[in-house]
Formats: C-alpha cells, sequence, structure tokens
C-alpha cells in the first residue's frame, strides 16, 4: 500500500513540476495585482523602479493587455566597457582599483604589460572590476577625469543593460515548487517502513535537493550580478596614439605635401585647358581654316606643275623618235 502512495506521490511531484514552469507569466500577474501601492526604495542601480502610470496610461501603452506592473522590482544588469589614454597607465590602474574598492566592489583581473618600439617602451594595462551598479556612473566619470582631456582621450564608451526580471521570477515559482515537493518528499520517507521504499524516496529527494541547489545557485548569481556591475577598463599610453617620427621626419606630413602637390597640378591643368579653350580656340579656328585651304591650293599649285612637266617630257620623247 505504501509502494502504492509512493508512486502516486511522485507522479504527483512531477505534475506539479509541469505546471510550475507556466510561473513567470503567473507570477508576473500576480505581482501586477499584488504589488503594493507604495514602491519600495531600492539602493542599487540594477532595482529599477518603473515609472507611476494612471491606469489610462497603462491601458495605452499595453495596448489593451491590461494593468502595467509599474510596481515591479525591475532587476536589471548593467555592463560597462572604456578605452582611454593617460601619461602613466600603471599609476592610472592602481587609482582605479583603488577607486573601485573604495567604493565595495573588487578587483576581477588586472593586467599590466609593455611593449617596445623605437621610441622606447609603451606600457599598456587593462582590468576589470566590479562596483556597486549604483555608483556606476559616479565611478565612470571619476576616470574620465584622470585623463589629461576627457574629451578626446575617451577613446570608447559602452554601457549595457540585460534585464533579468522575467528569469528570476521564473527561478522563485520553481524553487517554491521544488521546496514544496521536497517536503512532501520528507513527510513520506518519514512514514515509510519498507527500506525499498525508504531508498525510492531517499532517491527523488536527493534529486529534487540537487535541483534546489542548482536554482539557488542561480538566483545568488543573478543578484550579485544585478547589485556589482562588471566594468572593464583599457588604458594606452598617449604616446603610442601620436603620429610616427624618425628623426624630424613625419610620414603623414610628407603625405600631406604630396596630396596638395597633386592637387596643385591637377588644378593646373584644368586651369592650362580652360584657358586654351576659351582664349585661345577663337583664334585658333579661322587660322586653321586659312591654313588649311593655303595648303590645299599649294598641293594643287605643285600637282599641277608635275602634270605639265610629265606631258613636256612626253612631247619631247615623242619628236626625238620623230
Amino acid at each position: 500500500m505504501l509502494r502504492n502512495r509512493t508512486w502516486l506521490l511522485m507522479i504527483f511531484l512531477g505534475l506539479s513540476l509541469l505546471v510550475g514552469a507556466c510561473a513567470p507569466m503567473r507570477a508576473a500577474e500576480e505581482a501586477v495585482w499584488e504589488a503594493p501601492m507604495e514602491a519600495p526604495a531600492y539602493d542599487s542601480y540594477e532595482m529599477v523602479e518603473a515609472e507611476q502610470l494612471t491606469a489610462s496610461d497603462a491601458r495605452g501603452m499595453t495596448s489593451g493587455v491590461g494593468p502595467i506592473a509599474s510596481e515591479i522590482e525591475r532587476m536589471v544588469i548593467y555592463n560597462a566597457d572604456m578605452r582611454i589614454s593617460v601619461e602613466d597607465p600603471e599609476a592610472t590602474m592602481q587609482t582605479i582599483i583603488e577607486m573601485a574598492e573604495d567604493a565595495g566592489g573588487y578587483v576581477v583581473s588586472s593586467n599590466l604589460y609593455k611593449t617596445y618600439t623605437d621610441r622606447g617602451s609603451l606600457p599598456q594595462a587593462n582590468l576589470m572590476v566590479r562596483v556597486p551598479a549604483g555608483r556606476l556612473n559616479s565611478i565612470m566619470e571619476s576616470i574620465k577625469s584622470l585623463t589629461p582631456n576627457p574629451k578626446d582621450d575617451v577613446l570608447a564608451e559602452n554601457v549595457s543593460g540585460q534585464d533579468v526580471t522575467a528569469e528570476f521570477t521564473d527561478l522563485e515559482s520553481r524553487l517554491r515548487n521544488l521546496e514544496a515537493a521536497e517536503q512532501a518528499l520528507v513527510e513520506l520517507m518519514e512514514d515509510a517502513q519498507d527500506p525499498q521504499d525508504v531508498l525510492d524516496v531517499f532517491s527523488e529527494l536527493t534529486y529534487y535537493r540537487g535541483e534546489i541547489e542548482i536554482v539557488k545557485g542561480r538566483m545568488r548569481y543573478l543578484e550579485e550580478s544585478a547589485a556589482l556591475s562588471a566594468l572593464s577598463v583599457d588604458i594606452v599610453a598617449k604616446r603610442s596614439l601620436q603620429p610616427i617620427e624618425i628623426v624630424g621626419w613625419e610620414p603623414q606630413g610628407t603625405a600631406k605635401a604630396a596630396i596638395e602637390a597633386l592637387i596643385e597640378a591637377g588644378q593646373f591643368i584644368v586651369d592650362a585647358l580652360i584657358w586654351f579653350g576659351i582664349f585661345c580656340l577663337p583664334f585658333l579656328i579661322p587660322l586653321g581654316v586659312v591654313v588649311y585651304f593655303l595648303v590645299r591650293y599649294f598641293r594643287k599649285q605643285k600637282a599641277q606643275k608635275k602634270a605639265d612637266r610629265a606631258e613636256i617630257e612626253e612631247l619631247n620623247s615623242l619628236d626625238q623618235l620623230e
């Protein structure tokens, strides 16, 4: 009899987990209708309170779906990347590390290396820190102030956010179902008398407890990621961004001069063609016509003289024959 009860309970637990898969939508609806009238205060950047809306505004924004969950705590994971140029990357890296630790964060990784060129060694550093999400913007502004000229020396800046509210709500619902199944299995194992039944229930209980730990671990990860934003900073030396210069010679300046000379030569050719077309052609065309007819006239005269000479020679040859 107890064995039958065991299998029935296991089937019931399986069905309860299947129903729990649909929990995100149900949990979201419950959050909409059961949300308190006064929104809680959040002390972290990622728990963004939705804008207070009237009922008509909410219906307008959701296209008739229903009241929006204006009081739901949004869980957003914010990450940022920066690339800056400074005179001393090593000192700047240490300053950023101290800045993160003073804010309650910590260093995930830091690297400092040097490249050797004709200008000497050029240091470069990169690091990743985690800082309280609520202070992410202020810390980024402080990092910008470490550069000589923030307008030019902040080479790149990017902030991205990932909304994990739905996933976290899903995990909460799944955790409730798993804990309820665990409790039911514990009660069933306490009533079991047959050793085989105890082993079967214990095996199922071990599985559910493992799933509970997985869900709790994922929830902790999301909470910590939302509470502490990841900030990656790449620091380069200002000298590495300057144009190449060898003994006073700058390839950049030579290329510029060559381009300017090419443009000037093209302008000269175009100007010459314009002058030729406008100033010279009106004189050259009539002159060319006159030269053409003169050449034809002299050619005809030459041909005529040649023909007359040939005729005279022919007559002379006939007279000699007679």
